[in-house]
């Protein structure tokens, strides 16, 4: 593997584990169970790597959602991962500063105009993002309180 590529995966699985670490705090005073499996994802770029699928159940052992890495090499960001939940799924991706972005040069009697457009709105840290509305461009930090509102959107559960 290349030495950028082995690189950006294991950014990735660093920032994965990192997130479910986070989330691990978040719901340490709560009868959610947290448990991390490993498993194997496959992309052209990489081949191979393993990282860790991160399960969420209640205190009867039921399946509240399930935090399921997709890749790394994505179009506009680090990483994504999907939240499967019991009735929905969500999507979070891992962004840098400022979002992904598109820059156009238009040059018109000699004159060069660059014009730079970002997707989405609000990423001010690196970090992960749930993309509420592509159409919009509307992204949020995934914190705390974006945590508890997409555990009630993908399994109608609500973190007391």
């Amino acid at each position: 593997m290349d030495v950028n590529v082995a690189g950006k995966v294991k950014t990735f699985v660093e920032s994965v584990s990192k997130l479910f670490a986070e989330i691990e705090s978040w719901i340490a005073l709560t009868n959610i169970k947290g448990i991390r499996q490993e498993i194997e994802i496959s992309e052209e770029t990489s081949g191979s790597y393993k990282v860790n699928k991160f399960i969420l159940e209640d205190e009867t052992g039921k399946k509240i959602v399930e935090f399921l890495p997709i890749g790394t090499f994505i179009i506009g960001g680090n990483g994504r991962i999907d939240l499967n939940g019991t009735i929905d799924k969500a999507i979070i991706v891992n962004l840098k500063t400022g979002g992904p972005s598109m820059t156009t040069t238009n040059t018109v009697g000699g004159r060069t105009e660059v014009q730079t457009t970002s997707f989405y709105k609000g990423i001010d840290q690196e970090g992960w993002y749930w993309i509420e509305d592509a159409r919009r461009g509307k992204a949020n930090f995934f914190s705390k309180d974006q945590f508890v509102e997409l555990l009630q959107e993908v399994s109608d559960y609500e973190l007391s």
